[in-house]
């Protein structure tokens, strides 16, 4: 009985865990190579950004348990690029225009640089298709995940 009960509770702990909770939505390694592949130009990643994306996953990389990827909520978070001004949007309201462009540094990575810092922006951009990724996490920051909606 001593040795059936551990092993009870390991498969209890296995599959009390939901799907979302170890499966990441996102394989960063796959992410860079499809950036990699497109061979993404300053003026090619301008165009690609040009339209409207959405905030749809956050993974935090903290220490301990703070480790783990969050969804966002519809429309919680956008980023309207047009031309060279980006509008940012929460819930839906605008809360502010910004004159944006890309900073470059380390080689070919793009940052994006605006007047004022726009949370969930920090870090390196990349592209995979119609998905977007600051990240943060080199830094100690959160990698922020976005989605071309328009």
């Amino acid at each position: 009985m001593k040795i059936v009960f551990p092993w009870i509770i390991i498969v209890a702990l296995v599959f009390s865990c939901t799907e979302d909770e170890t499966k990441a939505p996102f394989n960063k390694q796959e992410f860079y190579s499809n950036h990699e592949a497109a061979n993404w130009t300053k003026a090619s990643a301008i165009e690609h950004l040009q339209g409207r994306w959405n905030l749809i996953y956050t993974y935090c990389c903290g220490f301990g348990d703070s480790n783990k990827w969050s969804a966002v909520e519809d429309n919680y978070f956008d980023l309207r690029f047009e031309g060279d001004s980006v509008k940012v949007f929460t819930n839906k309201n605008l809360e502010r225009t910004l004159h944006w462009q890309f900073e470059e540094r380390d080689g070919d990575a793009l940052y994006l640089e605006t007047e004022e810092p726009i949370s969930n922006t920090f870090g390196t951009l990349y592209f995979s298709e119609n998905y977007m990724l600051f990240n943060g996490s080199p830094s100690d920051g959160s990698d922020n995940y976005f989605q071309k909606v328009e």
